[in-house]
């Protein structure tokens, strides 16, 4: 499937044992055909909204607890549209620390990315920026 060619992302809800993100647009996430309108936090099998971070655009360590939990391979961060999240370097350091991969990206690639690192059967948690 070549996710880069279809503009609505829509993706199978489900592979392996994660969750996977069926569609994504400005404000707007499907995931396991359910529409989502604030920011989203997957890891595993658990899918939290909205998910609030103390600081906002700042991605910081206590906002990503559960994926500290479940210890994957990367985190992928949706920073929103054009890029306005972050994560702090609190956050850089601590996941480099740990081993995981950090990758940070506007959220449509970041749900790109996402998706086809779980059909390649990696362990990832993702978390998404769905506005600015």
């Amino acid at each position: 499937m070549d996710y880069d060619s279809d503009p609505d992302f829509d993706y199978p809800s489900q592979l392996g044992f994660n969750i996977m993100i069926e569609q994504y647009s400005f404000g707007r996430m499907t995931i396991q055909g359910r529409v989502y309108t604030e920011d989203v936090l997957i890891c595993h099998q658990a899918c939290i909204s909205p998910w609030w971070r103390r600081q906002g655009h700042e991605v910081r360590v206590e906002d990503i607890g559960l994926v500290l939990e479940h210890r994957p391979e990367a985190l992928i961060l949706g920073q929103g549209q054009p890029g306005q999240m972050k994560a702090s370097q609190e956050v850089r350091d601590h996941l480099g620390a740990l081993g995981i991969e950090l990758i940070q990206k506007p959220t449509r690639e970041a749900v790109q990315v996402f998706n086809r690192r779980l059909e390649q059967g990696a362990h990832v948690c993702g978390g998404f920026h769905l506005t600015c």
